[in-house]
């Protein structure tokens, strides 16, 4: 095991994943409609080796949300020793708070209706199970965090080791140069435990962020929620149901006939790079404001000669996405 990270590291190179030789994964996430299809995404693609799946209480409680990823990761065919462990309940310091009418749904999947599952689940905390996993394959592992990131934090604290030996991580959240979805500037996952983001993102870990800047860009309609729906294969039909759950939501919140795929387009993204604009950038998140905490703060002016921070220039932002190439990549990895 290498030392733990005392200065930034370069950015990994942005390349497609190859099936011939699958990046590593560990998903922390908290399903979670647009969780649950990346879950179903990650473990269909071929470019991608998922290693270990840990949950975070955030879309609903940890409970809910580690039997959720428990059901979807039986539909989606995971292996039955593929390891699944239990996070962090809720943010530091504090009880989590969930929306008292959430908009995933009863159950936080959509109203899909999925069998119990018989998987176990660890026993070991998730903090332990990821270590485990980035030790069997140092320099390799993507974590991919889909939720608040409190496990991600702990992870950090108390293996501090990890962090040089990941590759990187690859995080749903933020709003970067856009508004936010739960406060004028605060996006869900980072507004759930802004103290956990900021720890994360000062770590010196190399960082991809996908924040609502690109997620609100990568809107799928009909053209591709219906023919998941009519798909052979019962993981493209679920994915269908659930994006048809979130263009509910979306025509109730602004009236547009589309869904956006949020945690998804992070693993997509994993996959084909190519699918999203993206921007090098020191990041932080804003814990003290009294109106902005849990801001994304993005300076792309970091590490230059006209930088307006000392921040180091640890994370590529993505600030646009194909919605076209996004679909595209749905349907050819899920029907």
């Amino acid at each position: 095991m290498t030392a733990p990270v005392d200065r930034p590291r370069p950015l990994p190179a942005l390349v497609p994943a190859d099936p011939a030789s699958p990046v590593p994964v560990v998903v922390d996430c908290d399903p979670g409609v647009d969780d649950a299809v990346a879950l179903l995404l990650a473990v269909a693609a071929p470019g991608l080796d998922l290693r270990a799946v840990t949950t975070v209480g955030g879309n609903a409680s940890l409970d809910v949300v580690t039997a959720n990823a428990a059901r979807v990761l039986d539909l989606a065919g995971a292996p039955a020793d593929l390891p699944l462990a239990r996070g962090a309940a809720g943010p530091l310091g504090r009880a989590l708070r969930v929306r008292d009418e959430p908009v995933h749904g009863v159950g936080a999947l959509g109203g899909l209706d999925l069998p119990a599952s018989s998987r176990a689940v660890a026993t070991a905390s998730a903090v332990d199970v990821i270590a485990d996993a980035v030790a069997e394959r140092p320099g390799e592992v993507v974590l991919v965090a889909l939720g608040p990131l409190t496990t991600v934090a702990a992870l950090l604290a108390l293996r501090p080791e990890v962090a040089a030996d990941l590759r990187e991580v690859v995080l749903m959240g933020g709003a970067a140069f856009c508004e936010g979805n739960l406060e004028p500037r605060a996006e869900f996952n980072l507004r759930c435990d802004p103290d956990a983001a900021r720890r994360v993102t000062e770590s010196g870990v190399p960082l991809r962020v996908v924040p609502l800047d690109a997620t609100h860009r990568a809107l799928v309609d009909a053209s591709t929620t219906a023919p998941l729906r009519a798909s052979a294969d019962p993981r493209g039909r679920a994915v269908g149901a659930l994006l048809e759950h979130l263009t509910a939501q979306q025509r109730l919140a602004d009236g547009l006939e589309a869904a956006a795929v949020h945690d998804a387009l992070a693993v997509a993204a994993l996959l084909d790079p190519s699918l999203c604009t993206w921007v090098e950038a020191g990041v932080r998140v804003e814990t003290a404001g009294e109106l902005t905490r849990g801001e994304l703060v993005v300076d792309t002016t970091a590490g230059t000669a006209r930088a307006r921070t000392d921040w180091a220039r640890t994370a590529r932002v993505a600030v646009d996405a194909d919605p076209d190439a996004v679909s595209r990549l749905l349907l050819h990895h899920l029907t």
